[in-house]
């Protein structure tokens, strides 16, 4: 197995013990374990500052429609379990896209791939149907990117590298029923640690759908601004955009 197959597999296995350590102690209860899986799509826009050696080298701009030209693969998901007050949840990220780009003469040819895993353990204290929740865990950032620049087609420099970020999470979030159907869902958090800081602000609307009213759709905003520095480069990225998804609830 390849060292870059492996390392996202690393935050899934903090949230099995996450899980089992904090759902062990009420295994004979009579509540059964929930699951929430939230397949979903963020239609980000990327705006971001590149600096070599802390010089500014020129900045990045991409719009959702540029991003669908230019992703090769990708997928999002939020899965998360619990019972009782206690819940884990993971959030996973997978994008490999690859691009070219003018910047004033030179022209910037990239390719892409990386990994944002949030993993965490999480409180209610009303219940989960309860309102707030705080969670704490770590969020595992990983990108292998090469940059090239070029000069009237010739290569000028080439930067590239795969580098791994583990930071300390910590946030909020609040559910608020304001109809018979419809929750509003709001998420609030930052990171620190191996990266030079992250943090993300999220609004959205869950409607319930079926008989049982069970599932839901997803639909709201997303913002995150995230920077990492490793060796000569430094990168400043803000993502944003609108967030659809399905929650199934079992």
């Amino acid at each position: 197995m390849t060292e870059r197959t492996f390392r996202p597999t690393l935050p899934a296995c903090i949230l099995a013990i996450v899980l089992g350590w904090q759902l062990a102690p009420a295994a004979s209860a009579a509540e059964p374990l929930k699951w929430s899986i939230t397949p979903y799509i963020w239609a980000t826009d990327i705006s971001g500052d590149l600096k070599v050696d802390g010089t500014p080298i020129g900045g990045v701009e991409i719009d959702f429609d540029d991003l669908l030209d230019t992703t090769d693969a990708g997928f999002q998901i939020f899965v998360e379990a619990g019972r009782g007050r206690w819940s884990g949840f993971a959030d996973v990220t997978y994008l490999k896209t690859s691009d070219n780009a003018d910047i004033d003469v030179l022209r910037l040819k990239s390719e892409s791939e990386s990994w944002v895993v949030d993993v965490a353990a999480a409180f209610w204290p009303a219940g989960e149907e309860g309102g707030l929740s705080l969670f704490a865990g770590m969020r595992y950032s990983s990108m292998d990117d090469d940059y090239r620049f070029l000069l009237n087609g010739s290569q000028l420099t080439k930067i590239g590298k795969s580098r791994d970020f583990t930071d300390a999470l910590v946030g909020a979030r609040f559910h608020y029923p304001f109809a018979e159907r419809w929750t509003f869902l709001s998420r609030v958090d930052g990171s620190f640690g191996d990266s030079e800081g992250t943090y993300q602000l999220e609004a959205l609307i869950r409607y319930t759908v079926g008989k049982r009213q069970q599932n839901g759709i997803l639909f709201g905003y997303r913002y995150k601004q995230a920077k990492f520095e490793s060796g000569r480069l430094k990168e400043d990225f803000t993502y944003k955009g609108p967030l659809v998804g399905f929650n199934f609830r079992f």
